[in-house]
């Protein structure tokens, strides 16, 4: 197990001056979300806690097994937990960005092939187009703000040690982007389960998940 070690952080986010602070448990915080106005195009700040989709095996390293007389690969059996500070515009359209990306790129909107979504959200009980609920649970979806005056302030957790990405094994998820828009530069988009965010800063409330934890 590695040890905890400080992690040197980039500039932290300036925020807006939030009127309010508000502790909720998931269940409210769904409810909060599912009854928020629109608001097109509006900002917000998110602090989520996931868990990373982690190879079973460490990549590139091997130890040899006496019983077997060869090299086998390592199972990855710890917890790796990531947590994310991650400036969103929520309320906006996934097609219509892409789209708009086509069009400053100066690229044929045909180039945008549309893809499954593996992941249809259900708005029924929500007044908004960013809140709902995927097989029961509060969900969000959003864009990562693509102003890079902001930054994703990101930590690493090892059995809830926290470490630095490089000391982590090899069993991160490899980052790949979109096949189908057909933009130079992506459009990121995000869904995310409400019961991991531990923060989220909107509409001036800044609401804390009293259940979430790393």
């Amino acid at each position: 197990m590695l040890g905890s070690q400080a992690v040197t952080q980039t500039k932290p986010i300036k925020l807006k001056k939030m009127r309010e602070f508000k502790k909720v448990t998931t269940d409210e915080l769904t409810t909060i979300l599912l009854t928020l106005p629109n608001g097109i195009g509006s900002t917000a700040t998110v602090l989520q806690y996931t868990s990373p989709k982690c190879t079973k095996f460490i990549r590139n390293i091997k130890q040899w097994d006496a019983v077997k007389g060869k090299d086998v690969k390592i199972p990855f059996t710890d917890e790796i937990r990531k947590s994310s500070n991650v400036p969103i515009i929520v309320a906006t359209d996934y097609e219509r960005n892409v789209v708009n990306q086509l069009n400053r790129e100066n690229l044929p909107e045909t180039e945008y092939k549309k893809g499954i979504n593996t992941m249809p959200i259900e708005l029924d009980e929500s007044i908004n187009t960013f809140a709902g609920k995927f097989k029961g649970k509060g969900v969000i979806q959003y864009r990562p703000n693509p102003n890079p005056k902001l930054k994703v302030i990101t930590q690493f957790y090892l059995n809830k040690n926290e470490v630095l990405k490089s000391e982590l094994p090899d069993v991160l998820p490899v980052p790949s982007k979109p096949k189908n828009q057909g933009t130079k530069k992506p459009i990121l988009w995000r869904k995310l389960y409400i019961e991991n965010i531990k923060q989220i800063s909107i509409q001036g409330v800044r609401y804390e998940n009293t259940e979430c934890s790393i």
